[in-house]
């Protein structure tokens, strides 16, 4: 997402500061995108050089003057023609589920500590987001924007689904450690061969997708083909998280 364009989308409501655009930031969409001031107020800056945004001083007695951005027209035109543009997946990295590939150095013990951390955690962004949803309507009247109450509310869905996953998943990862072999865990030695091991790798996942065409449409953005170099790091997609932590 583009910081720039989550600027202009909300000036595009009113005139705001850059202070009033971080609390806006915090109180609408922190559950799937933040702004610290230190990146807000030079995207700011870099808006009113291209001209699509517009700043005026407001003088104010006995306090600091005030920096109000306005959008426009080449701005509110830049915002449109991004908004109707298809949104492009973002490769999200999930420490988490780097833990658990690399789970089998761990304890058992330890491992399901690191996933029952995970659980809480989102059980507490569920509860977050079911409140936000009930309070969506109220706040949006309060600042006069009954109109955006459907779009907000459809990104709180959005978040709601994929945490209620991730709960679900967590939940299940914890059971199914638990149930599994002592042995499995706290290897030191795994026998990789590096380099060579690598090469056999992608030489058997290109004949599964030489028999599977349509189930791996697409897949060769995210996996190298074994005629590639041995080094070359496969890009493994990820769901786009809606909630950011």
């Amino acid at each position: 997402m583009s910081l720039k364009h989550a600027l202009l989308g909300f000036i595009n409501y009113g005139p705001m500061t850059g202070y009033e655009l971080k609390k806006f930031f915090d109180t609408s969409v922190a559950h799937f995108w933040n702004a610290e001031l230190s990146q807000i107020y030079p995207a700011l800056k870099q808006l009113e050089g291209d001209s699509l945004v517009e700043m005026k001083v407001e003088v104010q007695e006995d306090r600091p003057n005030r920096k109000v951005y306005s959008i426009t027209e080449p701005g509110r035109r830049e915002l449109i023609a991004w908004l109707a543009k298809p949104a492009e997946r973002e490769q999200v990295r999930e420490p988490i589920l780097i833990k658990v590939f690399f789970g089998s150095s761990l304890s058992k013990q330890d491992l399901i500590s690191v996933l029952q951390n995970c659980a809480d955690e989102t059980r507490t962004a569920v509860t977050y987001l079911e409140h936000a949803h009930q309070f969506v309507d109220k706040f949006v009247e309060a600042i006069g924007l009954q109109q955006e109450a459907l779009f907000w509310q459809l990104t709180i869905d959005c978040g709601l689904k994929v945490h209620r996953a991730e709960l679900e998943w967590s939940e299940d990862a914890i059971q199914k450690v638990k149930a599994a072999d002592d042995s499995i865990f706290e290897n030191e030695q795994h026998g990789y061969d590096g380099v060579n091991d690598v090469r056999s790798a992608m030489e058997a996942l290109d004949r599964v997708k030489s028999l599977m065409p349509g189930a791996l449409a697409g897949a060769d953005k995210y996996l190298p083909s074994a005629q590639g170099k041995p080094d070359q790091q496969a890009r493994v997609p990820t769901r786009t998280r809606a909630a950011a932590r």
